[in-house]
């Protein structure tokens, strides 16, 4: 499943499956870890795995020292889906960076997590956003999509998602 709130964020390769990366930490900084950053807990994790690898080889794309934040909208634009926990206690934020044409898989495995991700997002009160990139690496939509059922409603018929509850 998808957990989002415990986690730094989470890639979805086109083909379904997906890697979660560093420990969302309520913590102040001062007191916080390499796991608990993006940057530090992706390299840690993700970035010299061989799952992580194979995708930059099969969808021709490099990971840089550039923060996975910037780097998530040229995944996006290869077909990664990048979620990101962001915020702290109180002030939770969920940050979803998709391809403009998710796949077939991506779309099982969303409809699978959508009452868990919904859970997840009610019970910590949280922010959610999604940016949509295009082949082309441009941001489909003039800004933003907020909340989970818009998210949802880039590809999926909204009176199908209402069976999953």
């Amino acid at each position: 499943m998808l957990d989002i709130e415990s986690v730094n964020g989470i890639l979805i390769a086109p083909n379904g499956t997906f890697k979660s990366f560093g420990i969302h930490s309520d913590e102040s900084v001062r007191k916080l870890t390499a796991i608990n950053f993006h940057d530090s807990s992706f390299k840690m994790q993700i970035a010299n795995d061989v799952w992580f690898k194979k995708l930059q080889k099969d969808l021709n794309f490099k990971y840089t020292n550039d923060t996975i934040h910037r780097q998530a909208m040229d995944w996006a634009s290869k077909g990664v889906m990048t979620m990101i926990h962001a915020g702290v206690k109180g002030m939770e934020a969920y940050c979803v960076l998709s391809p403009a044409q998710i796949s077939k898989e991506q779309k099982e495995l969303l409809e699978k997590n959508y009452v868990n991700l919904k859970n997840q997002i009610i019970k910590n009160n949280a922010y959610f956003e999604t940016y949509v990139f295009s082949a082309d690496e441009d941001c489909v939509c003039t800004g933003p999509l907020y909340g989970e059922d818009s998210f949802y409603d880039l590809f999926e018929d909204s009176t199908k998602k209402n069976k999953h509850i």
